[in-house]
């Protein structure tokens, strides 16, 4: 028996129905068992069990069948699962008549297929209608013959209903069209054909529907060609894009008539199931009306917001919860100080210090309630120029309502009433002092009590005003006194009284009859202020009064002689000329034809005509500046003209464009002026500034100048360039200053460059500090500088000014003393001693904290000296102190000073004057140290020294004795032993003389050694003698020019210096207190050595150099700074020495080459070293191999 259905490759898997097929004895069918199957039907179920698709196969002659879960819905319960393996004809018998003739055709090899047929089908327990895409393909044998049929079903059921609802709602849609209540149409294709247009886009249109449907919309509407509109449509219909537009304005025909419309269009692509796009539908709503009514709105709005921002009193509108300003007038802008960029930002931002002062409540409750908010002489505090200050206002939040009643926002408007309220304290503070002050007040004050105005107090200036006296005129009504007066004051003396507002008067006439003359019209300023008690009751009014009577004629002159110059101004001799740009009619006047030709006589020239005396070289700035009128709205621009006598004229010209209704340019009206002087005159001035540059480039002051709004560098000077900028001039030459140092544009000087542009004032600093890059990175400077405005001859701001100084080192010298200070000021807080400052003059300047926590007292002069200073030593240290004051010597003293408990202890003062750079006292500074345990002891140290002293005399006078002894010994010593070796010498040298020839070659060698250690050593004793003799001879110091002692040593060497060629130069000389033998020794020696100790074959070259200056010009840290030295320099080019054995060179028998190369003992720069210390001076040395060396010999000035 063969395979089971389970083990056929070609029926596994398919899910529920592979398992049916696989269960089903297909021996029992047409079919037979599946081994048996043809290769090319297993092939298919294979294919059938594993495609998602609905699959169905009918094979043999009865049309057996197969099919996957797929197909499994289309059959419906009703004939599944007993189709399976049954005849199709069976199972469709009710359609077969169809379907047979069908299956006939495909089994003779030709395929069928049925898109969107429809197959009704139970499901979920009721027939519905479904559509699917049927394929009927033949399946065929290995024999090439057709053995079954492939059906392979695809469900389209939702794309049809799709389909259908699509077509659906293209139906309603062009019947939405049709009772759309608002104006649509459709165009269809690339010509735009109108298909479809409604009521309200017809009567848009202005035409009759016939007039435009199926024709291409601007074949019937020509009147919208050329208005963009077919752009529009063009992109629409190509990309899909859907365009919307408001209130474009579109001329359309009107009763036989092209009116300007403005409508709300949208353009939208209507597009074909297969995406493609095939019309486009527009709507489109007439907003004329709205646009004409909107305009008029914002005319109104301008005038009010204009009437808003030029009110006298604050005003401001914030909306929104979070209170956006909208408008803010100048008024509550200063009152704000916060600057004029407020506008757009939030009020709680703008003054974030009226939080938690009611304010934002207030205002929030009128948005929420929408009732008004009022309140009186209430204070704010208010930070204006970062100060908080209390302000007192009358304020009221109104609510502001939309279109629509809903409230948008709150007007805030109010009254400073600050100054009054000051006002009014002052004037409660000073009421006495006002009534004594009002009589001799400049101006006119009179005071009025009661409804019958009388006149309690009138100043002299009042009465000298009305031309009345005192006696008759206080203590009576006012008008019995100036009854002229009453019909025009009245009215408003009875308003302040009633009201209590205050009136104020400008140049008001006044009838006035002084001191009983003729009636004449005086002018006044004047205000009347009520005088209130304390309940608020107005009980008189203050009147103050200037006469303006003179600057009221000066100013009626003024107004006629301004009057006179309008006419003038009007018969100017300005060209005037218009141009009408359609037409190109020119017209002008006769002045015109004077200034472009230069002939007064009346010309009819046409305007090609004029333009023909333009200079040719001029013609392109005429044209340039017309093309920019045609965008400006503004024509301006100076050119050359040629008059008909050929001289050469400049000529100013100035015009506007008008437009028309549709915003097109009509014409050009314009003047021209004669500038020909003025150019002349600019011409004169360009000399002079190019004289200004000139004298700018040459100053030695750092200078530059920048130009423009972006601050070009137009040019900088020498000065400026090489010692702060440290750039070439084609580095920074029109190149702009935040360019070339970008770095500042973080630092200050970028925002006060921008406020001198602004504001056109100058600006300068001194010591400010500056941040450069540089070639070593950013470096700290500190600079003096100045930003002055450059103005133009019409005073236009033109560019900028520089000055810039360096002070970097005197700032940082001032900081380093400032430092130095502190320093101090915190060391003698750290110090055990008691520190004191005073001024040059020894007024006291500074205590420290010890000296005040000891004494109690800062010695401020001589009476809190005398307090704390022992009586015994007050005179003593007095004259010492003055002293030291007058001769800027050293300050000290041994004093005792009084402590807070009233004890004296000692103390050692020690005050130092401190100089400045000219060596000029500046001030003192002086410790007081405790020496009260050392006084004690020295007190007993005393009686053992004057103990001690006795014997050190004594042993003294038997040192000089020894010291005598001494010297003896060694003079003794030295020729004694020099005898023998003088022997030694002459016998050796009588030896080789004669006895030559009886010697052998080692006897002369030994004999020549004995001879030369001879030698040596005779020169050793010489040397040692002299080093002792620098110790024990007596120094006696001369003045001796230093040339008269090198130029004995030269003679002294004379020998030496000319086997070598040697020279000595003298650079400069001078004269010094000097032990001359002992001097004379030191430059021997030292020159000796540069003669020993040069180059073969190399002349040597000795130079010596004196100087005389203070040590702290001298680089050498032994030296006193103030004290004067002579600085003798000695050096040479021969082989030098290492400069490690600087030190090493001056000690006794130390030598750096061996005796073979160069003789000596060891000793020389030994005994120069000791005559340099006798003089009280140093020596040092420098060298370096094989380049020679140097001896610095610094000897006291005495």
């Amino acid at each position: 028996m063969g395979r089971t259905n389970n083990e056929h490759y070609f029926l596994a898997g398919g899910g529920e129905m592979g398992e049916q097929i696989r269960a089903k004895d297909w021996s029992k069918t047409s079919l037979g068992d599946p081994e048996n199957w043809p290769h090319s039907l297993q092939t298919m179920v294979t294919v059938m069990l594993h495609n998602p698709f609905g699959m169905y196969i009918a094979w043999g002659e009865n049309y057996t069948q197969l099919y996957n879960d797929g197909f499994r819905p289309i059959l419906g319960s009703g004939k599944h699962p007993q189709a399976l393996g049954i005849s199709s004809e069976i199972t469709f018998s009710k359609i077969w008549e169809i379907i047979g003739p069908l299956f006939t055709d495909v089994r003779n090899g030709k395929a069928v297929s049925f898109p969107d047929f429809m197959v009704p089908l139970n499901r979920n327990g009721f027939t519905e209608e479904c559509y699917f895409d049927f394929s009927y393909s033949p399946i065929r044998k290995e024999d090439g013959e057709v053995g079954g049929i492939l059906v392979t079903v695809i469900e389209t059921t939702e794309k049809k209903k799709a389909t259908e609802a699509l077509k659906e709602s293209n139906a309603r849609f062009m019947n939405n069209i049709m009772q759309a209540p608002v104006a649509m149409c459709v165009f269809r294709g690339k010509d735009y054909i109108v298909e479809i247009a409604n009521k309200q886009m017809i009567e848009l249109w202005g035409v009759q529907s016939e007039d435009v449907l199926s024709k291409p919309i601007f074949e019937a509407l020509p009147e919208t060609k050329n208005q963009y509109l077919e752009d529009v449509l063009e992109h629409v219909y190509r990309t899909g894009e859907k365009f919307t537009a408001n209130e474009q304005l579109v001329q359309l025909p009107r009763k036989g008539q092209t009116e300007n419309t403005y409508i709300n269009f949208v353009y939208e692509a209507l597009t074909e199931p297969d995406g493609s796009i095939s019309g486009i539908v527009a709507i489109a709503i007439e907003v004329t009306g709205q646009v004409l009514a909107r305009s008029k709105v914002i005319e109104n709005e301008q005038k009010i917001r204009q009437l808003v921002e030029n009110a006298p009193f604050p005003i401001a509108v914030y909306v929104g919860k979070e209170m956006h300003i909208e408008l803010a007038n100048e008024s509550i802008i200063t009152l704000w100080g916060k600057g004029n960029n407020v506008i757009g930002k939030s009020f709680k931002e703008v003054l974030p210090e009226l939080d938690n002062q009611l304010v934002f409540e207030q205002i929030k409750n009128v948005l929420d309630t929408g009732k008004s908010f009022h309140t009186t002489n209430t204070p704010l505090d208010l930070t204006i120029e970062g100060k908080l200050q209390t302000h007192y206002f009358n304020y009221s939040l109104t609510p502001l309502y939309d279109i629509h009643g809903i409230i948008y926002g709150v007007m805030n408007t109010g009254v400073d009433l600050t100054d009054l309220n000051v006002a009014k304290k002052k004037i409660e503070e000073s009421d006495k002092r006002f009534r004594n002050t009002v009589k001799q007040a400049p101006i006119g004050i009179s005071i009025l009590r009661g409804p019958d105005y009388m006149v309690e107090m009138a100043n002299e200036a009042y009465l000298k005003l009305v031309g009345r006296e005192e006696a008759g005129f206080v203590g009576s009504p006012l008008f019995d006194s100036l009854p002229e007066v009453k019909e025009a004051v009245n009215s408003l003396l009875e308003g302040v009284l009633k009201t209590g507002i205050p009136y104020h008067g400008y140049e008001v006439p006044i009838p006035l009859n002084r001191y009983g003359q003729e009636e004449q019209i005086f002018y006044f300023d004047f205000l009347y202020h009520p005088l209130k008690e304390e309940n608020g009751e107005i009980s008189g009014i203050i009147v103050t009064v200037t006469e303006v009577t003179e600057k009221v004629d000066t100013r009626k002159k003024t107004e006629l002689n301004e009057e006179r110059l309008n006419i003038i101004v009007e018969a100017s001799e300005l060209g005037t000329w218009e141009l009408n740009v359609k037409t190109k009619d020119f017209q002008y006047s006769k002045r015109y034809i004077e200034i472009v030709t230069g002939n007064k006589n009346d010309l009819n020239l046409s305007h090609a005509q004029l333009v023909k005396h333009l200079h040719p070289d001029d013609l392109h700035i005429r044209e340039k500046a017309f093309k920019e009128a045609f965008v400006s709205g503004y024509i301006n621009y100076e050119a050359r003209l040629i008059w008909e006598d050929q001289s050469i004229h400049w000529v100013e010209a100035k015009g506007k464009v008008f437009y028309d209704l549709e915003g097109q340019p009509e014409k050009l009206l314009g003047t021209v002026r004669d500038i020909t002087e003025e150019k002349q005159y600019q011409q004169k001035i360009e000399e002079s500034e190019k004289r200004f540059r000139n004298l700018v480039m040459k100053s030695p002051v750092p200078k530059a100048i920048l130009k423009g709004s972006d601050l070009i560098i137009e040019m900088a000077n020498v000065a400026l360039l090489k010692n702060i900028w440290k750039r070439k001039e084609s580095d920074v030459q029109g190149k702009k200053i935040f360019d070339v140092f970008p770095e500042l544009k973080q630092q200050k000087y970028a925002r006060l460059l921008s406020e001198v542009s602004k504001t056109g004032k100058v600006h300068s600093e001194s010591e400010s500090p500056i941040f450069i890059d540089g070639e070593n990175g950013k470096q700290k400077f500190y600079i003096d500088f100045e930003y002055a405005p450059l103005n133009e001859t019409d005073d236009t701001l033109s560019g900028i000014k520089i000055t810039l100084i360096d002070v970097t080192e005197k700032v940082e010298a001032r900081k380093k003393i400032e430092e130095s200070e502190k320093r101090f000021r915190s060391l003698t807080e750290s110090i055990p001693q008691l520190i004191c400052e005073t001024d040059e003059k020894g007024n006291a300047l500074f205590a420290s904290g010890k000296w005040l926590e000891f004494t109690g007292i800062h010695p401020k002069g001589e009476e809190e000296w005398r307090s704390i200073i022992h009586p015994d030593d007050f005179e003593e240290n007095a004259r010492t102190w003055s002293h030291s004051l007058a001769t800027g010597e050293l300050y000290r003293c041994d004093v005792r000073i009084k402590s807070k408990s009233g004890d004296y202890r000692w103390h050692t003062a020690i005050g130092e004057p401190v100089l400045d750079k000219d060596n000029t006292i500046i001030k003192w500074v002086g410790a007081f140290t405790d020496i009260q345990t050392e006084k004690a002891f020295t007190h007993e140290l005393e009686k053992q020294v004057a103990e001690r002293t006795k014997e050190l005399e004594k042993n003294n006078i038997d040192l000089e004795k020894m010291n005598k002894e001494l010297q003896s010994f060694a003079y003794i010593s030295s020729h004694d032993l020099q005898e023998p070796l003088r022997k030694i010498q002459t016998f050796a040298t009588q030896i080789i003389e004669r006895e030559s020839e009886n010697l052998s070659e080692i006897g002369k060698d030994k004999f020549q050694r004995m001879q030369n250690a001879a030698q040596r050593m005779q020169t050793l004793i010489n040397d040692l003698l002299s080093y002792s003799r620098t110790s024990t001879l007596e120094r006696v110091f001369e003045k001796t020019d230093l040339s008269e002692i090198i130029n004995e040593v030269k003679e002294d060497l004379r020998e030496e210096l000319e086997q070598k060629n040697a020279t000595i130069d003298i650079i400069e000389g001078c004269e010094l207190g000097v032990i001359p033998f002992q001097f004379r020794q030191l430059i021997y020696n030292l020159v000796s050595n540069s003669i020993k100790f040069s180059k073969p074959e190399i002349a040597p070259v000795i130079k010596i150099k004196c100087t005389i200056d203070k040590g702290k010009n001298f680089n050498y840290e032994a030296l006193s700074d103030n004290k004067e030295y002579c600085h003798i320099s000695i050096s040479d080019n021969g082989i030098g020495f290492d400069q490690q054995y600087n030190t090493k060179i001056f000690e006794v028998f130390q030598r750096l080459h061996g005796r073979e190369l160069y003789n000596g003992t060891g000793i020389g720069l030994a005994i120069v070293k000791k005559i340099a210390e006798n003089h009280n001076g140093f020596i040092t040395a420098q060298g370096k191999p094989n380049e020679g060396a140097s001896f610095d010999i610094y000897i006291p000035v005495t």
